[in-house]
């Protein structure tokens, strides 16, 4: 049996599975951070995305990280990707985690292990993605 694409199923596929994903960029080192990831989450799912990228607005992250997030999605319901102080560059859901987003110091040194030790407790599986690299801070290289 052959399957036979024309331009116009491809194109629909590319649209529906971009439709699936959602990217957004905020400042994930403000304390603030985790009221807005959760908003941004609990409204991307709502909106028909099964799958929420949010990026550190203040890094410049790799395109094929944010893309290694989205795959990554697949296989658990929450990734990270540390940058190269620590912080949180990048974080991922399929599924709205208030309580656990709730605990988290945004905008302190301590976020990210903060994330993973109240996931533990929660026994909410986080796949944690390699650093995105401290050299590249606001656009440089």
């Amino acid at each position: 049996m052959q399957v036979i694409e024309n331009e116009g199923t491809k194109r629909t596929l590319a649209r529906d599975r971009a439709h699936e994903r959602a990217r957004e960029s905020i400042s994930l080192s403000d304390e603030t951070a985790g009221a807005r990831v959760m908003e941004i989450v609990r409204d991307r799912l709502q909106d028909g995305s099964r799958r929420v990228v949010i990026t550190n607005a203040q890094r410049e992250l790799p395109l094929d990280l944010v893309e290694h997030a989205f795959d990554a999605l697949r296989y658990s319901e929450i990734v990270c990707a540390p940058d190269g102080d620590g912080d949180i560059a990048l974080i991922g859901m399929t599924a709205s985690h208030d309580e656990l987003l709730s605990a988290i110091p945004w905008g302190e040194s301590n976020a990210l292990d903060e994330l993973l030790s109240v996931s533990r407790t929660k026994h909410v599986p986080v796949m944690l993605l390699p650093p995105a690299g401290a050299d590249r801070k606001n656009g440089s290289s």
